[in-house]
Order: C-alpha cells, then structure tokens, then sequence
C-alpha cells in the first residue's frame, strides 16, 4: 500500500484535491468541493445582511435647501378668446369673433411635499406666482392701452382657470426629513393674480369699448384658489410654512361695469354671460 500526499490547489472559491504518488497520479481524478466562502453561501445569509444598504445607497439630509421641488411663474398672462391688450398698447377689432372651443388654463401649480428638505430649508416645495394675468372671452385691457371692438364677439365654451394652487402631502407616510427650520416651504406665494373672465373691463389703466361685442363663457371661471394640506411632519421652527400668502387677488366675471380698476368701459349692445360658476380667492 502506498501512502500519498494529499495537495490542494486554490482558484477562486473552488479547490482541487488530488492524491499525489499515486498510480493515477499521472491524471489524477479531480473532485470539485465548494468552500465556505463559495457566492452560493449568499443564499444562506441572514435577511439583516441581505438588507444592508451601500453608503452610496443611503440619501443624506444637505444642511440648506432652498427652492427644491418648488415652481416659479414670473408674469405667465394668457389671453385667450378675447380682444385684449396684454402689456402696453392699442387692439381695435371689427367683425372678427374669437371663439375657444374647451377650456382656457394658465398658471396652475400642483404640488407634492416629497422631497428630501435639508436641515434648514427654504421655499422647498412652494408655488411663487407674480402677476398672473387671464383674459377668457372678455374685451379687456390687461396692462396700459385701449381696446375697441365691433361686431367682434368673444366665446369660450369651457372654463377658465389662472393661477390656482394645490400642494399636497406624498402618496403613503409623509417622509421626516428631521428638519430644524423652515421658512416658506410648503406654501403659496402668489401675487396680484387676475382675471377678466366673460367680461369688458379694464385690468390696470385705460379704456374699453365694445359694440356689438358679447363676451361669453360656457363654464367657471376660477381664478387664485388655494388649497395645502399641511406636512404631517414639520420642521422644528416652522416659519410661515404651510401658509397661503395670496397678496391682491382681482377677478371680472360676467361684468360691464363703466368704470374698471383705473379705467372707463363703455359697453353698447354688449352683453356679458357666465354661465358657471365665478370662484376667487376669498
């Protein structure tokens, strides 16, 4: 009987062990055997490892956010189905109807507080608006000028909405971000936003005259509502956060009034109709 060596070999997780001095031992018989430390022994690891994160896996909280997940609209004006001046300047019109056949939207902002605020955070998921304006099948002046219409009607078969918010809370648990401060995160900011919505009427400085010029909306006219459903984990020091600060909010709706803001209307067999609702900021 010969006694032989028993010699091993390492590549990787798998070792080949082969009887040395043998009568096989010119092509000894290779027996494959996995080690401890084999990928397979991934599949017995307790769920504790399984679940460890990678450190590039893991979002940090930044100290400062400002602006993130946030929108800002600086003067987003529409004039839609309407004779009007948007700015400075003169619109005179005879015998061309302007019809919108659905709805008129400008300015309306959803958002949602999911984002990952930082210790200190700023305007973090916020809507800032400046001055807002719509026309929606109106005669109008939206700025500095003058408007004259005839025989020019103007119609619009749905509704008109400008510069409604809505910021709501993440679908499931809201995320605690573990914040100190908060200043304007969360909220609204919307200034002067204004509507002239089936009406004739001057929206800053000059004259309207309309003859023979009906203004007509089929629909609502909805103008600067606001609706925040408050974090369901603030920061620490909340500063007017969760806040609605709607400054000026102005809106015509189904109106001829002769006089109109810093202006003279002067409508002549020139009817105004809503046939919905009227909805401002309150």
């Amino acid at each position: 009987m010969q006694i032989g060596k028993a010699g091993v070999v390492a590549a990787g997780a798998l070792a080949t062990v082969a009887v040395m001095g043998s009568a096989a031992a010119a092509a000894p018989a290779t027996n494959v055997v996995m080690d401890k430390s084999t990928p397979t022994t991934a599949l017995t690891m307790g769920k504790s490892a399984l679940s460890m994160k990678a450190p590039w896996d893991t979002v940090q909280q930044p100290l400062i956010t400002i602006g993130v997940g946030s929108s800002a609209k600086l003067v987003p004006w529409q004039i839609c189905g309407s004779n009007a001046v948007g700015g400075v300047g003169a619109v005179a019109s005879a015998s061309s109807a302007n019809t919108v056949i659905g709805d008129c939207y400008n300015a309306n902002v959803l958002l949602k507080q999911d984002t990952t605020s930082g210790i200190i955070s700023i305007l973090d998921d916020t809507s800032v608006l400046a001055l807002p304006w719509q026309v929606c099948g109106s005669n109008a002046v939206a700025g500095v000028g003058a408007t004259v219409s005839v025989g020019t009607p103007n119609t619009v078969t749905g509704d008109c909405y400008n510069a409604n918010n809505i910021i709501l809370e993440p679908d499931g648990e809201s995320p605690d971000n573990g914040t100190l401060l908060s200043l304007l995160s969360g909220s609204i900011v919307s200034v002067a936003p204004w509507q002239v919505c089936g009406s004739s009427a001057v929206a800053g400085l000059g004259a309207v005259v309309a003859a023979n010029s009906p203004t007509t909306v089929l629909g609502d006219c909805v103008n600067a509502t606001a609706d925040i459903e408050p974090r369901e984990n603030p920061a620490e020091i909340p500063l007017l956060s969760n806040l609605d600060l709607t400054l000026l909010p102005f809106q015509f709706c189904g109106e001829n009034g002769p006089v109109s803001l810093v202006g003279l209307v002067i409508p002549i067999n020139s009817p105004a109709l809503v046939a919905g609702e009227c909805i401002s900021h309150a």
